[in-house]
Formats: C-alpha cells, structure tokens, sequence
C-alpha cells in the first residue's frame, strides 16, 4: 500500500516527466525544478524560491545535486515549458528565480494587484473629519488599544486589515465598525455581507456578534448585519466547481464585506473573494496573523500582515489618526509601504487577565521562547502540563482523563444543547496519524466508550458521536471543518447528523447523505481553526517532526477559554516552539516593499 509520501513522490515524478515530455529542450534542471513546485505546493507553499533550494532539499524529492543557479535559469528559460510573469505557460519564473505553477502565479498576481489598488482609492470624501472625529469618540469614548484606530482605518480605506489573538476584542471592533459606518452613511442604508472560511465559523461570527450588541447596548436604530455566511456561500458555489457565481464581472452586491478568520483562507479563495468585491466597496480582514497557515496553499493573510506589525503603526496612519482625532500614538514605525496604513494589530488581551496562564502562555510559544513557555507550564492553575506517556500508558491516561468527558456529553439527546457542548472539551492533536495522532485516538475513544455502554447505535454511526466534515460540498452547504452530532431523531428513532446552520439554525442529515467526514472526538489542531472550547487537551506525539511548530501550539492553545492541559515531553516542547512555519510566497515581498512594489 503507497505511504503518503510515496504517493506525493509518485505525483512530483509525474508532473516532472510530463513538463520535459512539453519542453522543446527537456533537462535535468527541468525535471527538479517541475518535482520541486509540486511538491512545495503539496506542504503550503506558493512557489519555490530557487535560489534557497539546498541539497537536501533536493534529496528529499529523490534529486541529485543541485545546479548553479545562473544555469539552472537558463535551461528552464530554455525549455519553453517556463515562461515569465504575463506569459501563458505551465510554470513561471519572476525576477527573482521564484518559480511558479501557472494556476498559483495568477492568484498571487490578481491579490496583489486588487489589494494595491485599493489601497490608492481612499473614500474620505463620503463624510468630513469632524463628522469622523465626532463618532469615532462616541463608538470610542477611552483608547480601547488600537480599536478606535482600527475602525478609522475601515472608515477612511477601501482595505482595511485587523489581527488580534484571541480575546482581544476583534469582533467588539467588528460591531462598532458597522455601528460606525451605518452612522456616517447617514440616510443611505449600506449593505453588509459578514463571512467566514467555514460554516462553524460562520455561525460562530453570528452568535457573538449579537451577544456584543447585546452587551454594548446599541439601539435598534442601528442596524448591524443579522446573518454571516460561508466565502464559499457568499460568492455562489456553483456545485463543486472551482468557479463562482460571483466574480469581477458579477460582483457581490455589498458595500461592506468582512471576513473572519481571514488566516484560515486559502491564497486561491481569497483572491475569487476579492475579485468579486466591488470596486468602490470596502473589503475587511479580520484575523490572528500568528495562528496557523490555511491548510491549501499560501499564508495570505500573514503576508498582508508582516513584516509592518512587527514596526509598529505606520508613520502615515498615525499622522492621519492625529490630525483627525487630535490624539498621538505610540509605537511608530518608518515604514513606508502603503499597505501599513492600513492594517492594524490588536494587542491588550480582555479575555485572559494576567496570571491566569493562557495569555503567558501563547505569548511565549508566540515569541520563540521556550524558557518562558516551560515556566509558564509549570506554575499550574488553568495550564496544566503532563509529559507525553509513553505507547503503552497512552491508553490508561486517555481512560483516566479523558473518557469521563464525553460520557457526561454523551447522555445528552436535545440537539441543539448537545451540539453547544461540542464546544466544552476537545482532545486536540498535533497529528492525525501515528499513535498520538487523531485517528488512532479516535478509534481509542470509540472503543472505550463502546465498552462503557455508549454511544448506542449499531454499525459505523452511534448516537452521541461527534463528526467533522473533511470536504467541500455546495450541494447540501457543509464545509471542511464544519462539526456535526449523531442523534437519534425525535420522532422516527433513526440516527440522524445535526450541525449548526449559518442563520444560528440547526441542519439534520441522514448519515449517507453527508459528503466525506470522520469522527471527531479528537481532532487536528489544524481542523479545530475556527473553534473554541472551554477546556482541551492538546496533544503532542513523543517524536518530533516538521509538523510540530509554534503556530500549531499557539493556535491550540488559543482555541481554549478556561483550562488547557498540554501533552508533551519538554524536548518535544522546545523543539516545537523553537520551529517556525515559513511558507513561500512572492506576496509579502509585493506588498511590503517600499512604494508597494508594482
């Protein structure tokens, strides 16, 4: 049976065959450059920097040594299957010996170019400074960190970009932002459209969203968006095709689209999502620049995002913000890449307070130090840190600590409160296979719970088992990531998977009708993006690998409100937290050079 791996290989061999079976001069620097992009594009990357590609990297995808650079330009130049940026043809190689599948060049092309030209077309003159300054320091009363800038930003930009972890008040800033711009259009009733990279998400956004304008107190006067949908439903999912409904040609209706959880969007989607926002409509991301990449290609949102919030506020913003509201920031940076003026990063965390062990926490593993991160373990209270038991305790632990979770969760059979407690406890896991990873501790659950008496059911469906999409299906509107719960139905007895429905209703299906899907009483870190929990257990293996990084620890440590327990020995810890995601991209460099690049 094909590993994984040798199924990758098979792919990168083919596509290397096939590209010097096209080439007018086929080559050896052919064939290595064609293994190369599709294998970096199978782990997240958008191109492949050539001039970084090492000896090892070339090993790894069976390939010899590798060739001087000026000549291994030249024999791909030379080919005529490599053509440069504009050019119709299979692979790309820009100027700076990034190489390119076709497909990945355009989207890369059309993100850069649409986000640049938002950045020059300023709608300020809808309203007058006063009018701006005087609402700002309504919505705005104290410098809540950098929100009242945030919302000026979204108020005076066709583009306006947010990052915050978790709990530091992004969509509080989301409804004041709407509040705001509802204000300034005076008469004109504007059209919102709020979206999300899955449908758990989707619904999520909805629910806090009310729960803010609840707890602001805002007038019914205002009017703020009611529903939030998938990108997916938003831009016309035409069944499982690549294509949209929605495009340049027929864009969204919308003045304002926002987006949650923009970290999550793949470099493809995000650009079909901005091709099909209106010109003159406003475009804002919202999203945690440090949590993990998308699982497709491309860290987009983080490319938008750094290096500039590594600087500080932008030297414009700041001298805009001043002039309107009367009021200095500090922390200024000298950058001058237009795409700084326009994204903003919240800082103060009003979820964790200090000492509770979270925000230390992620923050450490945020910032490369292992040594604080290892303090911050083990000082206890709502972070608790057992070392990664060994194979053969694996299962013991996972009965002690573990089982007795889901069977109080598994009693439940009113829908909607069983699908609430999905969001109480979640086992996450840094892998999904190997004996620490999600399937094996899956099948451990499942068994165990099985020998407990519950879940009840017969053949591969229980009742009281928790499912999670892994693909896309328009047709029946259930996204990759999106979490379901077996029950029996109410009137007929047969087991029937409920889901959260993007207007805050819920979706029941028969099981045969769900389009491909796994258990869930673990999960990938990855999967759980978009999540959150009250309490986890985040899980990882006894052995490193490239998988384990920062952002991975980071991001399932922030899906939790209250405890987390982490697993892991302090070697797999270090090594983990010392790692960082790097992803290749020509994005960063377009948008962050110094006049935006072109």
């Amino acid at each position: 049976m094909a590993t994984p791996e040798s199924e990758v290989h098979f792919i990168d061999q083919n596509f290397a065959a096939l590209m010097n079976r096209l080439a007018k001069v086929p080559s050896p620097e052919l064939e290595l450059a064609a293994k190369l992009v599709t294998n970096f594009r199978g782990h997240g990357d958008v191109c492949v920097a050539l001039r970084a590609i090492t000896p090892t990297d070339a090993a790894k995808i069976g390939g010899s040594d590798v060739p001087p650079l000026k000549n291994w330009v030249k024999k791909l130049r030379a080919s005529g299957v490599v053509g440069e940026p504009g050019e119709f043809a299979p692979l790309i190689l820009d100027e700076t010996e990034r190489l390119y599948l076709q497909r990945y060049w355009k989207y890369e092309d059309e993100l850069g170019r649409n986000l640049q030209t938002r950045l020059g077309d300023n709608p300020i003159r809808d309203f007058n400074q006063t009018e701006l300054a005087s609402s700002l320091e309504r919505r705005f009363p104290a410098q809540s960190d950098l929100q009242k800038v945030a919302a000026f930003v979204a108020a005076t930009s066709r583009l306006c970009v947010i990052s915050g972890a978790p709990g530091t008040g992004k969509t509080r800033t989301i409804v004041l932002i709407c509040a705001l711009l509802t204000e300034l259009a005076g008469k004109r009733e504007l059209n919102f459209a709020l979206a999300a990279p899955t449908g758990k998400a989707a619904a999520r956004l909805k629910e806090t969203i009310a729960q803010t304008r609840l707890a602001l107190g805002l007038p019914e006067e205002v009017k703020l968006p009611a529903g939030a949908s998938t990108i997916q439903r938003l831009l016309g999912a035409k069944g499982n095709s690549p294509h949209f409904r929605h495009d340049a040609k027929n864009p969204l209706a919308a003045d304002v689209v926002i987006v949650d959880e923009a970290s999550m969007v793949d470099l493809a989607l995000l650009a079909k999502l901005l091709d099909a926002v209106r010109p003159d409509a406003r475009i804002i991301l919202v999203g945690d620049k440090d949590q993990l990449a998308s699982v497709e290609a491309g860290s987009a949102f983080r490319d938008i995002c750094t290096p500039g919030l590594e600087l500080g506020v932008s030297v414009s913003l700041a001298e805009a913000f001043a002039k309107c509201t009367g009021e200095k920031l500090a922390g200024v940076s000298a950058s001058e890449a237009p795409i700084h003026s326009v994204v903003v990063e919240l800082r103060r965390n009003y979820r964790f307070t200090p000492g509770t062990g979270i925000a230390e926490l992620s923050s450490a593993v945020n910032q490369g130090d292992a040594e604080a991160a290892i303090a911050v373990l083990k000082c206890g209270g709502r972070i608790r840190w057992r070392p990664t038991p060994l194979v053969k305790n694996f299962e013991r632990e996972l009965r002690e600590r573990v089982v007795p979770r889901f069977e109080k969760f598994l009693m439940l059979s009113d829908p909607i409160e069983a699908l609430n407690q999905l969001a109480e406890f979640a086992v996450l896991c840094a892998l999904r296979r190997g004996p620490f990873g999600a399937e094996a501790v899956n099948a451990l659950l499942e068994r165990m719970l099985r020998e407990t008496g519950r879940p009840e059911g017969n053949g591969r469906y229980c009742a009281g088992e928790p499912v999670i999409i892994v693909r896309n299906d328009y047709n029946v509107d259930l996204f990759n990531g999106d979490l379901g719960i077996v029950l029996p139905d109410a009137t007929s007895g047969e087991l029937r998977v409920f889901f959260h429905g993007e207007n805050g209703d819920v979706l029941n299906f028969a099981p045969g009708r769900l389009p491909p899907h796994e258990p869930a009483f673990a999960l990938t870190v990855h999967k759980s993006q978009g999540s959150e929990f009250r309490d986890a257990v985040v899980i990882l293996p006894e052995r490193d690998t490239p998988v384990l990084t920062r952002e991975l620890l980071y991001t399932g440590v922030t899906r939790v409100r209250e405890t987390v327990e982490v697993w892991a020995t302090e070697h797999i810890l270090r090594q983990t937290i010392e790692r960082k995601i790097e992803r290749n991209s020509g994005l960063r460099d377009r948008l962050w050079k110094k006049n935006g690049g072109s």
